[in-house]
């Protein structure tokens, strides 16, 4: 009995974990630029360690890798929606406070840079 009030706790947390997640993901939380797992975990309303563990153990990436690629997610979009905006602007925009690292993280995860995905996806359609 005892294990069974102690697994229901623990779904209980896991929900509200879950639900405070749509929510910051909603409002865009991840694109405020925070250095720790522990500075998110404060914006989003959670203990950093329940944070990081389900993010292991549910998700099977850790919390970093998965606000990455939430952020590039949008970048993607960003780029598309203002054209004329400097690449490292959406980078700004989306939650990377540097440069570099976004043009390396984007172009990790999408196998092209910021720039090259932006030029083929606006580039018109020239048929022969």
């Amino acid at each position: 009995m005892i294990g069974f009030m102690h697994r229901k706790r623990n779904l209980l947390r896991l929900g509200e974990l879950e639900e405070k997640l749509v929510v910051w993901v909603e409002k865009k939380g991840y694109r405020h630029p925070d250095a720790t797992i522990g500075e998110s975990a404060r914006r989003i309303g959670v203990d950093p360690h329940l944070l990081q563990r389900y993010f292991l153990d549910v998700k099977g990436v850790d919390f970093r890798s998965w606000r990455t690629r939430l952020r590039i997610e949008d970048a993607r979009k960003e780029l598309l929606e203002h054209p004329h905006l400097p690449v490292s602007e959406v980078g700004y925009r989306v939650g990377f406070s540097d440069r570099s690292n976004f043009i390396h993280q984007f172009t990790r995860l999408t196998g092209q840079t910021p720039r090259a995905y932006r030029e083929k996806r606006l580039a018109p359609d020239i048929k022969g």
